[in-house]
């Protein structure tokens, strides 16, 4: 009984370790890939970088889950890029212009 006890908790503490660590690794790339993305690069550009978005917000539509201000001219749309283990937590977008060039980025934190 104890033994299975001790793998349980040794194989529940290694799924912790890797979720946590994936989390790490998912923040310090988006941090250091969005720094590099620069006003006036492409749409292609971005997303090679970064890989697809998990969201794409039109102009005028404001993705509620981070802000209460919608995408507006000059922007055409924005790019948001989650983490899939807790979306509502924290995020980064990339807005667009209708050229499909960066307009702006920003690093959305949730209180």
């Amino acid at each position: 009984m104890w033994k299975v006890i001790r793998i349980s908790t040794l194989v529940v503490a290694v799924a912790v370790v890797a979720v946590v660590g994936d989390c790490s690794w998912r923040v310090h790339r988006y941090d250091s890939t969005l720094a590099a993305v620069k006003v006036g690069d492409t749409e292609p550009q971005v997303i090679a970088r970064l890989g697809s978005p998990s969201f794409r917000e039109p102009a005028g539509v404001p993705y509620l889950r981070y802000t209460g201000s919608a995408c507006a001219a000059p922007c055409a749309e924005r790019l948001w890029w989650e983490l899939p283990i807790a979306p509502g937590v924290e995020a980064w977008s990339v807005e667009l212009t209708s050229e499909r060039k960066v307009l702006r980025t920003y690093h959305w934190v949730s209180p």
